[in-house]
């Protein structure tokens, strides 16, 4: 690019001189530009502008919450949802209702008590949330531990958080 810069100078027979003269100017023009610019914008908002663009951003963030608290609404289902309308290209409205979809699970028999010192996987895995694999890791945790104290201890075996051990604490003995 240099290179080229070059020899265009060269063709057109700029002298020194010039060039630095023609520097100047451009350097000069882009400096009153500037000059000119922000003093333009500096009076724009000497009359008052701020107010204006403060209630802009008030009503946008207001705008932006809503907008995000409808979209949480879909995940926290105890929530009363307000409905939001959205405008189609013909200018309809139609009503923006929340997902409430809820998987339904094959109704099980209820559990009676089961004690987990002493089930067999079969058994523990009439457990709700409980499937071969947990049922394996319960027995070998409680082969190599020794037999459960707490059901809380239930949470050392890996998988089993706070809500699976909420659902069978209920339906467990020791």
């Amino acid at each position: 690019m240099k290179r080229r810069l070059f020899f265009l100078i060269e063709k057109l027979e700029i002298k020194r001189s010039e060039r630095i003269a023609i520097s100047a100017l451009l350097i000069l023009f882009v400096i009153l530009g500037s000059v000119l610019t922000f003093n333009e914008q500096d009076a724009n908002f000497e009359e008052g502008h701020y107010e204006e663009l403060e209630q802009v951003f008030k009503e946008k963030s207001e705008q932006i919450k809503e907008e995000k608290d409808l979209i949480m609404a879909r995940y926290e289902p105890t929530r009363d949802v307000p409905v939001a309308m959205s405008v189609r290209a013909d200018g309809n409205q139609k009503p923006n209702l929340p997902d409430t979809t809820v998987e339904e699970e094959e109704p099980k028999e209820p559990v009676s008590s089961i004690d987990i010192n002493t089930a067999t996987n079969e058994r523990l895995q009439e457990l709700p949330g409980v499937g071969p694999t947990y049922a394996g890791r319960i027995t070998t945790w409680r082969q190599e531990n020794g037999a459960f104290t707490s059901k809380d201890q239930l949470m050392e075996i890996k998988g089993i958080g706070e809500k699976r051990l909420a659902k069978i604490k209920p339906l467990i003995t020791l």
